[in-house]
């Protein structure tokens, strides 16, 4: 069963080994942004956020994650804009009691077999016990 892990770092630098019939794409958004530099529990070699694509049927199952000190809102919905101008929105069964944040990690499917996903991420994350969201929109 072959497959590839691709990683992305904020300077568009790539990486790839196999692991599993997954596609993992690392988002290296505090450095892409900007917008989380800064803050303390983010270093700007850690991604904030970073989407696994996984195999679901026919389809492929999007799943956004977060670094562990963030959360993702889930008042803005995380989208990606596929390059062929198409949107995906990522949701979840679970959100937390305020419905303020995913409670565990949103998903998408997407139709038909993927091994990567490129396009535009949009997504609002807050670092654990802050009140303020920061929106971050980064190419994957």
């Amino acid at each position: 069963m072959a497959s590839r892990l691709v990683a992305l770092s904020g300077d568009g630098r790539s990486a790839r080994s196999g692991v599993g019939l997954l596609a993992l794409a690392a988002v290296g958004l505090a450095a892409a942004s900007g917008s989380l530099a800064g803050c303390s529990g983010t270093s700007r070699d850690e991604a904030p956020l970073r989407v696994a694509a996984a195999p679901a049927g026919a389809d492929t199952r999007l799943t956004l994650h977060a670094a562990p000190n963030l959360k993702i809102n889930a008042r803005v919905v995380p989208a990606l804009e596929l390059t062929d101008r198409s949107v995906v929105r990522f949701g979840a069964g679970r959100l937390t009691a305020d419905s303020a944040y995913f409670a565990e990690p949103p998903s998408a499917l997407l139709t038909g077999r993927h091994d990567a996903v490129h396009g535009t991420l949009r997504a609002s994350v807050c670092e654990v016990g802050a009140q303020v969201c920061r929106s971050l929109v980064v190419e994957i």
